[in-house]
């Protein structure tokens, strides 16, 4: 039931990033691009699809598939896996360089307003280069292992 709701949840961010649904609360509620709202709804989505496949694929706790699984069942979760890190790589790699500067505020930031910009853009840039080497170590971990699972 999970897998469903996020599916459901993501598709309507889909909808909503494509324009064809209205953007909740209207334009001036809208804190970036549609993209990043199409791009937050497709991760979803895969979330969505990804939790039914470790159901229907029969996975332990970890993930793991069990070793009779089919082949495509295994590309096709290592290929889930890999477009979600990215999407969360970009989602982080444009609040770092291209999200509104206004919108970095809060309470614990008690600098003007370029300065906690700036402590956030840096932040968020050492977040998003965090998550771009976890998307190349899980892209080449997940590599390797379905090359030896062929060859094994």
């Amino acid at each position: 039931m999970i897998s469903i709701g996020l599916a459901a949840g993501g598709l309507y961010l889909v909808l909503v990033g494509l324009g064809l649904l209205p953007v909740p609360g209207g334009p001036r509620n809208l804190h970036g691009p549609l993209w990043i709202v199409l791009l937050i709804g497709i991760v979803l989505v895969l979330a969505g699809v990804s939790a039914l496949l470790q159901v229907v694929g029969r996975a332990n706790a970890g993930g793991e598939l069990p070793a009779d699984a089919p082949q495509w069942l295994r590309v096709v979760q290592y290929l889930l896996g890999v477009a979600m890190f990215a999407s969360f790589a970009v989602i982080g790699s444009w609040v770092a360089i291209g999200g509104d500067p206004r919108a970095f505020s809060g309470n614990v930031l008690v600098f003007d307003g370029a300065t906690n910009a700036s402590i956030a853009r840096i932040a968020f840039g050492i977040g998003a280069l965090i998550t771009w080497l976890a998307t190349i170590a899980f892209a080449v971990a997940g590599a390797r292992k379905l090359v030896r699972g062929k060859t094994g």
